[in-house]
């Protein structure tokens, strides 16, 4: 009988080592690199639950094209959604190394666009239209509501331009569909002489899409025209003015005073060419600088009661809409002297003074000199 030599119990070491060190070293890496391999978890999460979707569909023997169309969107949605949750979740930086590039491209945030389609373009209007006046309307508040310039509605409404400040209830107002004029065409009317009073291109008139205008150009007695970007000149309401002597105790100071107190209703614009100060009948009117009385007493052009103080440096201030008057013509007056009272005369909507800085004659703003 031959004795085999028995072999050392350590012999099959070896062989153990190596699973478990790669056991080991794959623990390892996964462990290390998990985060990057969240995007693979979630695609394979995906996969088999539509592998398993199919399996069940097959059994009930219901799967057909349409059906296995809708699988794989609901699939891919939910793949999109376990990507954008993996996303989401994964802290915002990252340091990017050649190990980690994985993991920084699964961090990427995802930008989610506006539907355009929910957004509502404005529609422009193809035609002219009316609009009736409501309590609490002005000519900015309207023209605004229509996308249009005050102008614009004053120059299509003539009984606008004898008032710009004064609408009434239930009054009914044109609204054009571009800013511009509305001209009403006389016999003498041309395109080209249409287009040199309101300062615009024979072709803005001609071509104008709202316009219909015979072949060769002539104009028909009456009919209505819109001029596009057209203005017209602005014509100052005047009044009769003192020609008497100067008072020698007349001096101004360059420097103009608020000449009441109340809440600025109205600014200055092309139509108004003044400031409103709301407040109530009777309180204090003020000359606004030192001067002499040039016009007092009642018009007829929509300012009521109105009273004029010439500075005598090209200056002249219009007190309007006065409920009493406290001055006459050819008085010396001083800066905050109270000359009348407020009130809703001539074309007013409420108690209010209407105040003008005219400088040569010119209405200017009165906001640029008001401390």
């Amino acid at each position: 009988m031959i004795d085999l030599p028995i072999a050392p119990l350590h012999w099959h070491r070896p062989l153990l080592l190596r699973p478990i060190a790669c056991l080991a070293a794959l623990v390892w890496r996964w462990h290390d690199d998990r985060v990057g391999q969240r995007p693979v978890l979630g695609r394979l999460t995906a996969h088999a639950a539509l592998v398993l979707m199919l399996l069940f569909l097959i059994t009930l023997g219901s799967l057909s094209l349409d059906s296995l169309s809708a699988v794989v969107k609901v699939a891919d949605r939910a793949l999109l959604a376990g990507l954008a949750q993996n996303v989401d979740a994964a802290p915002s930086t990252t340091i990017v190394t050649g190990s980690s590039y994985y993991s920084v491209a699964s961090q990427a945030r995802i930008a989610r666009q506006v539907q355009a389609h929910t957004a509502i373009p404005d529609r422009p209007r193809l035609e002219v239209i009316t609009y009736t006046v409501q309590a609490g309307d002005t000519a900015e508040k309207v023209a605004a509501a229509y996308g249009l310039q005050p102008t614009t509605l004053l120059w299509s409404n003539p009984e606008m331009e004898k008032a710009p400040d004064l609408l009434n209830l239930g009054q009914v107002l044109t609204i054009l569909p571009v800013d511009g004029v509305y001209h009403t065409v006389v016999t003498s009317d041309t395109p080209e002489s249409l287009a040199e009073t309101y300062k615009v291109d024979v072709s803005a008139i001609v071509e104008c899409p709202f316009n219909t205008i015979p072949v060769g150009g002539a104009l028909v007695e009456g009919a209505q025209i819109i001029v596009p970007g057209g203005t017209k000149p602005y014509q100052a309401r005047e009044v009769t003015t003192y020609a008497g002597p100067v008072p020698e105790t007349a001096q101004s100071s360059g420097i103009f005073a608020w000449p009441a107190s109340g809440v600025l209703t109205q600014g200055y614009w092309y139509g108004h060419r003044a400031i409103d100060i709301g407040g109530f009948v009777g309180a204090a009117i003020h000359a606004s600088d030192g001067g002499y009385v040039s016009f007092v007493g009642w018009t007829d052009i929509g300012y009521g009661y109105l009273i004029v103080v010439d500075h005598q440096n090209g200056y002249r201030t219009f007190y309007a809409h006065l409920s009493d008057i406290y001055v006459y013509e050819g008085q010396s007056v001083s800066m905050n002297e109270v000359i009348g009272a407020m009130g809703s005369t001539g074309n007013s909507t409420g108690p209010h003074l209407h105040f003008e800085v005219r400088y040569d004659g010119y209405p200017t703003n009165p906001l640029i000199y008001l401390r």
